[in-house]
């Protein structure tokens, strides 16, 4: 295998860029900064970040509302919002959850029960009844397997 070799005067033109790009380097600053107590004073009366963005364009200053949201989680210390993915439930939380499907069954006799169930029996139509067992439905293809040496 052949060593990887750099000449040593690409080796110096790097090590000086990178040096220079180093020491040229500013610290991240935000244009919102100006408008930060304006910016806070619009979330605390519940405008949202597209509506802060929309003022903002309107009045010369470019910002989209990603970065009005980034800006207000970074430097107002808000919270990242996380909707759940269902919806919640219509009953309030403190009442008692009934068991539809045993609530009935528990208030009626067996007898009544009984009397239902004979009554749900017999209204079912004669083409719907269960079939007797040994009866198969109707068959769509016959399949045959070929035995081992017939092709």
């Amino acid at each position: 295998m052949k060593p990887i070799v750099i000449p040593d005067a690409a080796l110096k033109r790097f090590r000086d860029a990178a040096s220079q790009f180093a020491s040229g380097t500013a610290p991240r600053t935000s244009r919102l900064l100006l408008v930060k107590n304006d910016i806070a004073a619009l979330r605390d009366k519940g405008a949202s970040f597209r509506t802060i963005a929309e003022l903002l364009a309107q009045n010369g200053i470019a910002a989209s509302d990603t970065c009005v949201m980034r800006f207000c989680q970074r430097e107002l210390g808000h919270k990242p919002v996380r909707y759940a993915k269902r919806k919640p439930s219509a009953a309030p939380k403190n009442a008692p959850v009934e068991n539809t499907a045993t609530a009935p069954a528990a208030a009626m006799s067996e007898a009544a029960h009984a009397a239902l169930l004979d009554n749900l029996l017999s209204a079912v139509p004669p083409d719907l009844a269960v079939k007797v067992s040994g009866e198969s439905g109707p068959r769509i293809a016959r399949i045959e397997f070929a035995k081992p040496g017939e092709l």
